[in-house]
């Protein structure tokens, strides 16, 4: 039957999915709209997702191949309709962990265990917050106070870990505030440093900091003031099982009344607002709810004005928090509609929805330990287990819902033993 997308598989390595998909559109010569994802993939990692392209011939995308580096597309066929933010139902993982360290396999088979039967702590993986000196919750607390220049700053004054091209751009910018030498030093990649730059070429001055913030675009605007939703919300249950454990569920609690939830929690990166999804009812839990639920079923909300907070000391928590940032938890309208946040809930534990794993003795360092598509694809065999080894790798595969983190899944593994990656 066919459509007018061309659905495929992106194989890519040490990329993030914006950086891949920023690539083919350069390639192609095409706007980044032609292209749609379920979810983004870190860059620390090889990973493999679909992507749809519209009016896009796949002959035309499988000619990429030869002038991609660790990347690869492949599996094409013809769809009627796009993928979009939110298709995506989870994600499945394979981890090694090389140079592992115990006195008895038999203590690894306990910890996975205990990671399988008991979960781990649904924070937000460090991945939100960016990889630079300047986090991104930061700039989203700038957006969300109306700070527009101080945002502004953050995005280009000079930050550590930078690369060499990025730090002149930055020092040049700080020393002369000369948007348009700037804009030729900033390396194409960073996105919203030259929407931000270009944005004051065009009005030849530098004063009109909200009008360059909004020219970026959206997804960028708004990962931002994801990023202090997710800030809070990691400090909020780290409160929260501080104060009432991780045992059972406690009276104020949040639940989520019905199977609402995992629809309106999308990827690792977006969140939908409630005002464009249908209403998430939840109840707050009396001591009489409380055998009725498990700590699998308590949630916190990311902060919004439609959400409901705990009916405990934790919404005491939240205003504290923000009231240090001068924001409101309850008071998240704002003039611009990318920045009026209404919030949404999420699971404060999570559970792997199925694990396996596996010892492996080895003696080189260096050798590849697993096998990924690409390797299985070229007829690549698996690493053989040396008997005498002198080295010790544990092998994990494991799936998560949408928007859990396999980094925290691991963060689990390594603090509860004596596991060392």
């Amino acid at each position: 039957m066919g459509g007018s997308f061309c659905r495929f598989v992106l194989y890519k390595e040490n990329r993030d999915t914006m950086e891949a998909i920023n690539l083919l559109c350069k390639r192609m010569k095409v706007h980044s709209r032609v292209f749609s994802y379920a979810g983004t993939k870190d860059r620390r990692a090889i990973t493999v997702q679909k992507v749809t392209a519209s009016k896009i011939k796949a002959e035309r995308l499988l000619g990429l191949n030869a002038r991609l580096h660790d990347m690869k597309l492949g599996n094409f066929e013809y769809v009627k309709e796009g993928l979009k933010l939110g298709d995506l139902k989870g994600n499945h993982f394979v981890i090694t962990l090389r140079n592992v360290q115990v006195e008895s396999e038999e203590i690894i088979n306990k910890t996975m265990n205990v990671l399988k039967e008991h979960g781990f702590i649904n924070y937000f993986g460090m991945q939100r917050f960016g990889t630079s000196s300047v986090s991104t919750y930061e700039i989203g607390r700038a957006l969300l106070q109306n700070n527009w220049e101080h945002a502004v700053d953050l995005i280009l004054n000079p930050r550590d870990g930078d690369s060499k091209d990025q730090q002149q751009a930055r020092q040049h910018w700080t020393e002369n505030h000369d948007a348009k030498k700037a804009l030729e030093l900033f390396p194409k990649r960073c996105v919203a440093e030259c929407h931000i730059l270009s944005s004051f070429v065009k009005a030849g001055h530098n004063k009109d900091c909200a009008g360059a913030i909004i020219s970026m675009p959206r997804n960028l605007r708004l990962m931002y003031v994801h990023a202090y939703q997710s800030y809070v919300w990691n400090k909020m249950v780290s409160e929260r099982l501080h104060i009432f454990g991780c045992e059972r569920p406690a009276v104020g609690d949040l639940v989520i009344l019905g199977e609402e939830l995992e629809d309106d929690i999308v990827d690792n990166d977006v969140l939908i607002n409630s005002e464009d999804k249908k209403e998430i009812k939840v109840k707050i839990l009396k001591e009489e709810d409380i055998p009725n639920y498990t700590i699998y079923d308590v949630v916190l909300p990311l902060p919004g004005h439609l959400v409901i907070y705990p009916n405990n000391n934790i919404f005491e928590k939240y205003k504290e928090l923000m009231w240090k940032d001068h924001l409101d938890p309850r008071e998240m309208k704002r003039s611009i509609k990318d920045f009026s946040l209404s919030g949404t809930y999420r699971r404060i534990m999570g559970k792997p929805i199925d694990v396996s794993w596996k010892t492996l003795r080895y003696n080189d360092p260096k050798i590849p330990l697993s096998l990924n598509d690409l390797d299985i694809i070229n007829g690549k065999t698996e690493p053989e287990n040396v008997a005498d080894g002198t080295l010790l790798a544990l092998r994990i595969h494991i799936s998560l819902s949408t928007s859990q983190y396999a980094t925290m899944a691991l963060r689990e593994l390594l603090k509860t033993s004596i596991l060392e990656p």
